[in-house]
């Protein structure tokens, strides 16, 4: 697997047959081929994974301010279904990451479902990042295969890649649950999907009220969590 930049015309196309092929939206919902180039002019980032000459995976990321500090945001990452939990989603963040430290930059972010196991896992888990920000229906209605049936509540993940990772140690850490696979709880049953979603919002905009953040995940077979500890207004703060 080979991990590059992108810049020709024809490879930011694939970028958007990707989208397609990987969230099942409508054109309205994709990143068009000219937001991909703008992303490569004003200083963001395109990446793509290659398989030999195939192009399987790619990830965008456009740059952004907050509190007078320049960040990336990272806007979408889309696999081929055949590579799916293959670790190419890892190697493009990865590689993302050293761009960033390239360009001097401290902090990405970007939001996905909490709902969502698997990418809790690899973004938690795996890259280290923190969660103190939860927005309900952030997108409104979507046209996501993904999303159908539920709102588009979303959590921002904060990836802050200069310092070291924060440990949810023992202690005083407070735990939400979540199903180890949501696609599959809601073909069983869209109403126990959509009480889930209103019950972790509601856990999760309460621990965030009382300073907590997401430090921590572990994923079960049945179940999966969350872990919190407190210290969210305190922990990296940029200069």
């Amino acid at each position: 697997m080979t991990i590059r930049p992108l810049s020709e015309f024809s490879e930011f196309e694939s970028c958007v047959e990707l989208q397609r092929e990987a969230w099942g939206a409508a054109d309205i919902d994709l990143i068009p081929v000219r937001m991909l180039l703008t992303d490569n002019r004003i200083g963001g980032l395109v990446l793509g994974a290659f398989d030999n000459e195939r192009m399987v995976g790619f990830l965008n990321a456009m740059p952004g301010i907050r509190d007078r500090m320049p960040y990336w945001y990272s806007h979408m990452l889309a696999i081929a279904k055949a590579y799916w939990n293959s670790g190419i989603g890892s190697q493009l963040k990865l590689a993302q990451r050293d761009a960033a430290l390239q360009r001097g930059l401290r902090l990405i972010e970007w939001t996905f479902d909490p709902l969502e196991s698997k990418n809790a896992f690899l973004n938690v888990a795996k890259l280290g990042v923190i969660i103190r920000r939860y927005y309900v229906n952030l997108y409104g209605a979507t046209t996501s295969q993904l999303q159908q049936g539920l709102e588009s509540d979303r959590v921002i993940a904060e990836w802050w890649i200069d310092q070291p990772r924060v440990h949810a140690e023992s202690g005083d850490v407070r735990r939400i649950y979540i199903p180890s696979d949501l696609q599959v709880l809601k073909k069983q049953s869209l109403k126990s999907a959509q009480d889930v979603q209103l019950r972790v919002r509601d856990q999760f905009l309460k621990n965030l009220q009382d300073d907590y953040f997401v430090a921590g995940f572990e994923r079960k077979e049945e179940w999966s969590e969350y872990l919190f500890i407190p210290g969210a207004s305190r922990v990296y703060q940029a200069d």
